[in-house]
């Protein structure tokens, strides 16, 4: 006798999900992308230290433009580090404004030393075997 009318339920129930399925795909895709960005992070400390340690090449020029994002390769530095030693490292610490006045916060660090171990004969001075 008293049938509750479900017509239309659907169409409720699918308004009051899909702000949560943007806010999940937005989420999904945000993450994707800093975790891309930090992978390119690592590779381009990586790479830049090995192409320091070589000797007198073009390599860490190449080495630098093997970093997609322009505002990540002009922060790595690598350079001798100490006796037979190369160090490379990055720190990135970045706030943008993006809509609704939300701030996008960026925080990144990486470091590596290489020893030279190829390039001159035997190992470093006070390394004991």
């Amino acid at each position: 006798m008293f049938r509750v009318k479900e017509k239309g339920q659907a169409m409720a129930e699918f308004a009051l999900m899909i702000p949560v399925l943007i806010l999940l795909l937005f989420g999904m895709t945000f993450a994707a992308f800093y975790a891309f960005r930090s992978a390119s992070v690592d590779w381009g400390v990586f790479i830049e230290g090995v192409a320091s340690g070589s000797y007198n090449t073009p390599a860490t020029g190449i080495a630098s433009e093997s970093v997609l994002w322009p505002d990540l390769s002009n922060r790595i530095n690598a350079g001798p580090g100490g006796l037979r030693q190369v160090r490379s490292l990055i720190s990135v610490e970045d706030s943008r404004d993006w809509v609704f006045g939300i701030r996008l916060l960026e925080a990144q660090r990486a470091e590596t030393f290489f020893r030279l171990w190829r390039f001159y004969p035997g190992p470093p001075s006070g390394v004991i075997e």
